[in-house]
Parts: C-alpha cells; sequence; structure tokens
C-alpha cells in the first residue's frame, strides 16, 4: 500500500452542531478508526458557551477570528484573532463567544467528555 497525504477543503466539509457551535471535522479518528487527534474548524455566535469538560490529551487551538473567553483553572483568558491554547490533559474549560461570532481551528482527541456528551455517547 502506498502512503498518501489525504486532503480536506474546509469549504467542502458539510458542519455538524456541537451544542451552541457549528463544526466542520476534517479528520477524526472516531469516523477512520484510526489513532489520530480530530482537527476541526469551529464558529459560534455571541453567547455560545460550551459544557465543562476536560481532555484525557493535549487540546490545542488557533483563534481565527472575533472573541472568546476561555475559563479554566480558576481564572479567564481572552482569546482574540491569533491567540493560540494549549490546555493541559484533565484541565476543566469552557468557552463563551463575547462578539459577534467567534471562529477557531481545533486539535484534539474524540475522547473528551464534550465529545461524548451527556449520554456518554461519541459524537463525530
Amino acid at each position: 500500500m502506498t502512503l498518501r497525504p489525504e486532503i480536506a477543503e474546509v469549504a467542502s466539509v458539510e458542519p455538524v452542531q456541537l451544542y451552541d457551535f457549528s463544526q466542520k471535522v476534517l479528520f477524526s479518528p472516531a469516523a477512520r478508526g484510526e489513532g489520530y487527534i480530530k482537527l476541526s474548524v469551529t464558529t459560534g455566535k455571541k453567547g455560545a458557551t460550551s459544557i465543562a469538560h476536560s481532555h484525557p490529551r493535549d487540546e490545542v487551538t488557533l483563534t481565527l477570528r472575533g472573541e472568546a473567553i476561555l475559563r479554566a483553572g480558576g481564572a479567564e483568558y481572552h482569546m482574540t484573532e491569533g491567540t493560540a491554547v494549549r490546555l493541559p490533559p484533565g484541565l476543566d474549560h469552557t468557552v463563551e463567544v463575547i462578539s459577534d461570532e467567534w471562529g477557531v481551528v481545533a486539535a484534539y482527541c474524540d475522547e473528551c467528555t464534550l465529545c461524548r456528551g451527556s449520554e456518554g455517547v461519541l459524537k463525530q
């Protein structure tokens, strides 16, 4: 078998709803049965808020546009265009959008409590 890169165009990926956010999942181990991290472009409108959750491995994000507040470890962090964040494993956190719209690229494992939802079922 010849190994090749897998290419995904953000514009051609259909968004799915993830709580208050719209998410375009570019690559997902849950969908492929493989062991790499999920890469997604997630957007939310003003007031969108995630539930408190953590990941068993790192999460990294890069804000593309807009503003949001990250709450983690008893502190608040203002995320604006160009802000990159690394969240260590096990750190409970939430995000709240404070601008008209917020867009972020995120990479993380699919095993987090947010992805599993309240029913414990993995959401792709």
